[in-house]
């Protein structure tokens, strides 16, 4: 949330109103802090609900998108056969206060999702910012105005002002006395936020005014590198940052550990209309678009997208849907944006908005030559939202891209195309496109590239049943050393899912233990608690399966997925089985806990040392060569395993049974004999 004052200080004469509106919060569902701009209410609203759920509305322009907005900030994805208020509905239900922060110029469609929201949620409390009232029945308002004259003259004073100038601005909003207090000599005449906006920028340089005008065109945030971008060639970013810092004209993000800014909306509104003016607007935007077009292209030719580039394109989702707005179709540049903007859609899990970005994109005459990233992205979105004759045309059309003349994109291509095939059940035509992708990949030499690819070609070989070659494909792409969670985390469940294809638990619960320890609380996750709950149901642990389905289960609606065939029958063979032996009372239980188990807590029961636990047939053999005095070397040959899986059992019956050497397990096995 953002606010003008500097977080570091001590909030300023709004004791009254804090006051008024904690007891409102408190009596009231829905409470709204109305003022005019640089009255300070997002500061106050921070302060009112500190741990809170906060949707920031400022940056967005699009109304049709508000559910989405809300949807990001909970970090909730769409659910299949539901419309994202549904899931933003029930992702509230346990809530206490959502905050609405700036709803202004989305005043009636912020005002019927408050009552959406209210209405279905019974326990949610609303509070909101906004310069004008939602008009909702029940609705408490609470007038956030000018700041009293004592209280003026100390927020001057704490800002950094000279005691003798403290009453020269007479708005006495937080946002004028800030800006105000930045200068030494402020003229009585200056007296209104618009003017002290006005009379701050007259006294800036030219290159500080040239620079804030052009800052003027960043919606939302931006990093050092946008703002030069914006800025022109020959600019002095660094310095420029540093001295509209000092003046208060730009702030720092109170809560990104990276250099990220902020031209407040009153002042970038100013300096909108001073670029407007000077006729420099559209050579401005130009270098947005630019800079954002120049970037996507970047990172499409990139084997692989890394988090990094994740993480910025997730940053520009303001700044790429003002520059889709202003750029025609027939730019080259359009298709780019789109294709960005459909992938932020992406990463939030909005796949159904992300679809049809793409499609509306893709429809509007032919393809272009920029055309690939937007056909790779239709293609899988297509797959995901169920659209399997729309994902194989999109990859199709991949295929004949002349993209694919480029190494990344004929292994992409090709990949994508398997992909396609293998839910359209064309197995024969997906095993030939995947493995050209395997060998455009191992031409490419990206390793994370081809731990993907081999990972994608195990589930088909699975599908296919050719289980040795499916093991072979995982064993190599988890032997390339790359230090990434995620394909760890997911070449470790699909070494889990082979093992419990061969029957083989033990080697199953080790692979999919390993895959949450590597993982992070993703939708990929549900996965992995999925298949030890399977674990558990087949060592006749029924408890323990509801318990670790129940979790999955949770983190499939938080995260908005759904398990893909076969492995949804697998899954529900199993659950179904497990429910059943529990009994309802013992069942209902082991729900209670699954659905109260984060990632942190599911790592410390699954983790959790199960020393009454029996030992497997497999293992009593091996801890009794152990006590005979074998190496894991002699171990694997004796048995005819490999030296792998024998120190997999070492180390599992040593967790198990509370042991920490081989000379314990030794003992414990000629104590039992």
């Amino acid at each position: 949330m953002w606010w003008s004052v500097d977080a570091r200080s001590r909030l300023v004469g709004r004791e009254r109103e804090l006051t008024t509106a904690r007891r409102l919060l408190r009596r009231h569902r829905l409470v709204t802090l109305v003022g005019p701009g640089g009255a300070g209410k997002s500061r106050l609203a921070a302060e009112l609900s500190p741990d809170d759920a906060v949707v920031e509305l400022e940056p967005v322009r699009r109304p049709d998108l508000l559910w989405h907005v809300i949807a990001f900030a909970l970090d909730v994805g769409e659910e299949p056969g539901s419309p994202v208020r549904a899931v933003v509905k029930r992702a509230l239900a346990g809530h206490r206060v959502l905050v609405l922060d700036n709803c202004e110029h989305l005043v009636h469609e912020a005002a019927e999702a408050v009552a959406e929201l209210l209405a279905c949620c019974p326990r949610l409390k609303v509070l909101v910012t906004s310069r004008e009232p939602l008009d909702l029945a029940g609705e408490m308002c609470v007038e956030i105005g000018p700041l009293s004259p004592a209280d003026a003259r100390q927020l001057f004073v704490q800002c950094g002002g000279a005691p003798e100038l403290a009453d020269s601005v007479r708005d006495h909003l937080p946002l004028a006395i800030e800006l105000a207090a930045a200068r030494t000599d402020v003229p009585a005449r200056h007296r209104t936020l618009d003017a002290v906006i006005g009379w701050s920028y007259d006294l800036l340089t030219p290159a500080e005014r040239s620079a804030l005008r052009r800052l003027s065109v960043l919606i939302g945030d931006f990093d050092l590198t946008l703002a030069a971008a914006v800025c022109g060639e020959g600019a002095d970013v660094v310095g420029l940052m540093a001295s509209l810092r000092a003046k208060s004209l730009v702030v720092r993000s109170p809560s990104s550990s990276s250099a990220r800014f902020r031209v407040l909306e009153s002042i970038r509104l100013f300096g909108l209309a001073r670029l407007e003016e000077s006729g420099e607007a559209d050579a401005a935007f130009d270098l947005l678009v630019d800079s954002l077009a120049g970037r996507i292209r970047s990172i499409s030719a990139a084997p692989v997208a890394t988090p990094d580039m994740e993480t910025w394109l997730t940053s520009q989702e303001h700044q790429l849907s003002q520059a889709i707005a202003r750029v025609p179709r027939t730019d080259p540049r359009h298709t780019w944006l789109v294709a960005g903007a459909v992938y932020v859609w992406s990463l939030h899990g909005s796949y159904s908005e992300a679809m049809r970005m793409a499609e509306a994109a893709l429809a509007h005459g032919p393809l272009t030559s920029h055309a690939e990233m937007l056909l790779f992205r239709a293609a899988w979105l297509a797959g995901a939202t169920g659209d399997e004759a729309a994902a194989l045309r999109y990859a199709e059309a991949l295929v004949a891209h002349p993209a694919m003349s480029l190494p990344a994109w004929e292994a992409r291509g090709w990949n994508t195309l398997g992909y396609a095939r293998g839910i359209n059940d064309d197995l024969a035509g997906a095993r030939t496109a995947t493995e050209r992708s395997l060998a455009a990949a191992r031409s490419l030499g990206d390793a994370a590239l081809l731990m993907t690819f081999l990972n994608n070609h195990a589930w088909l070989l699975m599908r296919l049943n050719d289980l040795p070659a499916a093991l072979a494909a995982t064993l190599e792409s988890l032997s390339f050393g790359v230090r990434d969670g995620f394909r760890l985390m997911a070449c470790r469940h699909t070494a889990g899912v082979i093992a419990l294809a061969a029957g083989d638990v033990d080697q199953a619960e080790h692979h999919f233990t390993i895959a949450l320890r590597v993982g992070a609380p993703t939708t990929s996750l549900a996965g992995v608690v999925e298949g030890l709950g399977i674990v558990a149901a087949r060592r006749g642990d029924p408890d323990r399966a509801v318990v670790l389905m129940t979790a999955a289960a949770a983190t499939r609606e938080t995260r908005g997925s759904r398990p893909q065939e076969p492995w949804n029958r697998v899954v529900a063979d199993a659950r179904d089985r497990a429910l059943a032996q529990a009994g309802p009372r013992r069942a209902s239980r082991a729900r209670s806990l699954g659905e109260r188990l984060d990632h942190a807590a599911l790592l410390a029961y699954v983790s959790a040392t199960r020393s009454g636990e029996p030992l497997t047939a497999r293992q009593r053999q091996i801890a009794d060569l152990v006590a005979d005095g074998l190496t894991n070397t002699e171990i694997a040959v004796r048995l005819g395993i490999s030296v792998a899986t024998v120190r997999t059992h070492v180390t599992q019956m040593l967790s198990r049974l509370g042991l920490s050497s081989r000379t314990q397990l030794a003992a414990r096995m000629a104590r039992a004999r």
